[in-house]
């Protein structure tokens, strides 16, 4: 008898974790179609999920690409809201985009240049918080690098650039500026 209680006690514990995980699978699958029409339609979720932190290699050295975006980073961190960003500031946030760019073919340096300014000219006025900042870079690095990117993936990430700047409050007409800059590279770095 009390084995068949135990029993039954152990299976009907295991069929309510069962029952417990999917619904956590159901509510994360959810959250995911909500986030993918929010990004179709240019808005970013109101909370992004944190994206999980992997400890570096200690051997492993960072690659060039690594190292321009922790310059660029460093360059849109410095950007004080309500301050006057300097020519240097620009200069060097310029130069740290045009370094990211390790395909063949690589914007022109012209280009790069408006983006800069677009960006120093925006943060100084609607600064990013830092998680909107790294996928501002993770999108830089991207349009940077298309080698392996698709047209259709490409189109995405000029919505979430676009929606990244709406969400934070930049008028809507330099968020455009920004990601017709954004196109720009784009379109140079692909030829």
């Amino acid at each position: 008898m009390k084995t068949t209680f135990a029993l039954t006690l152990a299976g009907t514990l295991l069929a309510g974790e069962a029952f417990a995980q999917s619904d956590i699978i159901i509510k994360q699958h959810a959250k995911d179609i909500r986030d993918r029409n929010n990004a179709a339609q240019g808005v970013t979720p109101p909370s992004a999920p944190a994206q999980p932190v992997r400890p570096a290699a200690s051997t492993a050295s960072p690659t060039p690409i690594q190292q321009s975006l922790a310059k660029v980073r460093a360059d849109l961190a410095a950007i004080q809201p309500g301050g006057t960003v300097t020519v240097e500031q620009k200069h060097q946030l310029a130069q740290d985009l045009l370094a990211t760019a390790q395909g063949a073919s690589k914007p022109a340096a012209a280009t790069v240049a408006t983006l800069a300014d677009q960006l120093s000219a925006t943060l100084a006025q609607k600064p990013l918080p830092e998680k909107d900042r790294n996928r501002l870079l993770t999108d830089l690095a991207a349009v940077l690098n298309p080698a392996n990117i698709q047209q259709s993936q490409m189109q995405a990430i000029f919505k979430d650039v676009q929606a990244i700047f709406q969400y934070n409050g930049v008028a809507a007409e330099d968020a455009a500026k920004i990601t017709d800059a954004v196109k720009a590279i784009a379109a140079e770095a692909r030829h």
